[in-house]
Formats: structure tokens, sequence, C-alpha cells
């Protein structure tokens, strides 16, 4: 079986030092400042691409299953 090189170390995403951290609070500022620049770069991205989020037409599911099964 192959092993790789000799003397090779796993590549370890985290050190042993930051495993045995507590994960963060849920009320930690910067999951919510995190969130706030994923939901703007969801706007931004909408934007660049000129879909409006509230002009959009709304369908229902009948009328996207529509397209794939005709009912009439």
């Amino acid at each position: 079986m192959m092993n790789g090189r000799p003397g090779r170390e796993p590549l370890t995403f985290l050190p042993d030092e930051a495993r045995s951290l507590p994960p963060p609070k849920l009320t930690d500022p910067r999951l919510a400042y995190i969130g706030f620049l994923g939901y703007c770069s969801g706007l931004m991205d909408n934007a660049i691409r000129r879909r409006p989020v509230l002009s959009a037409d709304k369908k229902t599911y009948g009328e996207i299953l529509e397209e794939f099964h005709p009912v009439r």
C-alpha cells in the first residue's frame, strides 16, 4: 500500500491547540457580521446580474411544475 513519503505529516487544518478550544457562542457579534456580509454579497450579486428581488414575478409551485408536466 502507498503511504507517501517517509516522515511526512498528514495535512492538518487546525493545530492540536485549536482543537481543544470550545466553539464560539451564538451571541458572538462576529457571527452576525459574517452573516450580514453574506447577505450583502448576495444583494450585490443580484444587482450585478440585474435580478431585482422586489419586482420579480411570484410563481406558484403549480406554475413552475406546469412547464415540465402540462396539466391543461
